[in-house]
């Protein structure tokens, strides 16, 4: 009833899909590692940079998505230029779904700030 680890391993490949469709969906994500419910997206600037490091003072565009985050009812760790998912284990797939849109709907708003355009061809590339 309470098997913690066989939910992981059911909901893991979702974890993995959707953390792939995010890193599809938004150019500020250079790319994300996961492992389970566990996941890190890393985000980089237009020019290609990785932003300033996480002990340095956040950049204007974090803070601007920080609130959407916040705003869309998502709580988390984010040590810029690090985006990290860890939902609770005991997370249905319903609320996993749930999260990563609202995730998707937060990353909007960071893809602006940071100067990327939602018209371009190949935002995948960027």
């Amino acid at each position: 009833q309470n098997d913690m680890v066989g939910r992981v391993q059911r909901l893991a490949p979702l974890f993995e899909q959707n953390m792939q469709r995010l890193v599809e969906m938004h150019p500020c994500i250079k790319q994300y590692r996961s492992i389970g419910l566990f996941g890190c997206f890393d985000v980089h600037e237009v020019e290609g940079t990785n932003p300033k490091l996480q002990h340095e003072q956040a950049h204007a565009a974090f803070l601007k998505y920080k609130k959407a985050y916040a705003e869309n009812g998502l709580v988390g760790l984010h040590r810029y230029p690090h985006i990290h998912c860890a939902p609770p284990l005991n997370i249905t797939e319903e609320e996993l779904i749930d999260g990563f849109d609202r995730l998707d709907r937060s990353l909007y708003v960071l893809d602006e700030a940071l100067g990327y355009s939602q018209d371009e061809e190949d935002v995948a590339s960027c």
